[in-house]
């Protein structure tokens, strides 16, 4: 026999999360809740900044029991040259660390130390992935790849597996990023990977690939690439770009590399071979990844 429990539970699944979370909240609250938030491992991020104090902890714990999140945390700023969330508040929970499974490879890392983008998914996929990302990171035969910014192992673990009899020099300044990125090397059974605690560009060491998964002044880094770079060495490219700069107005102007993006790196010393958009970024900003050959 169904119960009235039974008949309340079969109607809050067939609810999308949203309408499950102001089913138990005050009407009259209803317009400052976010619609939006991520889910990063088993941990929540949203914004609830405008909700009273007194209110949010048991806000937070409604949005963690229908997303499923065992801790939820204020939306804040990544900021500074280790890109590192500021002033992490916790609105649920008390555990920060979690762990995320992509493309085969398992992720820990403390959420409160170290940023995540959710949006990077498909790109930090290297040889696992879609087609247009694997053209990205196939490389002729290298023999040593080095990943200048490689905080908890986002690009370079997958990049020691897709090439397991190169060396795989993996550096990153922030201290907190090192410990997780050896830890994450060890659990996913990377063997062939250096790990250095260090400014990328005190580093003098040579390479195939040099890969820069960084965003805010990658260009920077340009010079000092360019020199530890073999002959005929390949650079991954990350930044973020306007929109209008590129020349870019609609989706479909992103089939082409952009002729003051091409000039540019033909200033730098690099070849563009391969342009592509990773993911909006902000108004009339995107995030963009090239593949350049030194020249």
């Amino acid at each position: 026999m169904e119960t009235r429990n039974s008949r309340t539970e079969k109607v809050s699944q067939k609810m999308k999360p949203f309408e499950q979370i102001t089913s138990k909240i005050n009407s009259e609250l209803h317009y400052k809740l976010p619609r939006k938030w991520k889910k990063i491992g088993n941990i929540g991020i949203l914004d609830l900044s405008n909700i009273d104090t007194k209110e949010r902890n048991n806000i937070a714990k409604i949005y963690a029991d229908v997303i499923g999140a065992k801790t939820i945390l204020q939306k804040n700023k990544i900021s500074g040259e280790l890109r590192k969330p500021e002033d992490t508040e916790i609105l649920h929970g008390n555990e920060t660390v979690t762990e995320i499974s992509e493309y085969g490879i398992k992720y820990k890392l403390d959420l409160a130390e170290i940023m995540w983008s959710p949006g990077n998914i498909g790109w930090r996929s290297a040889l696992s992935g879609p087609d247009k990302v694997t053209d990205f990171y196939t490389f002729d035969r290298p023999n040593t790849i080095i990943d200048y910014f490689a905080g908890i192992g986002y690009f370079s673990i997958q990049m020691a597996k897709g090439y397991p009899e190169a060396e795989i020099i993996a550096i990153d300044k922030n201290p907190k990023s090192v410990e997780y990125l050896s830890l994450n090397a060890k659990n996913n059974s990377v063997e062939n990977m250096k790990i250095i605690n260090d400014d990328c560009r005190n580093i003098e060491m040579k390479a195939d690939v040099i890969h820069l998964g960084y965003i805010g002044n990658t260009i920077d880094f340009l010079e000092h690439s360019h020199n530890c770079l073999n002959e005929n060495g390949i650079v991954i490219f990350h930044e973020v770009f306007r929109n209008n700069w590129l020349g870019f107005k609609s989706r479909s102007d992103w089939g082409a590399i952009p002729e003051k993006f091409s000039k540019l790196m033909d200033e730098k010393n690099f070849t563009v071979q391969k342009f592509e958009r990773v993911k909006f970024y902000g108004p009339s900003t995107s995030h963009i990844i090239a593949k350049l050959k030194k020249n």
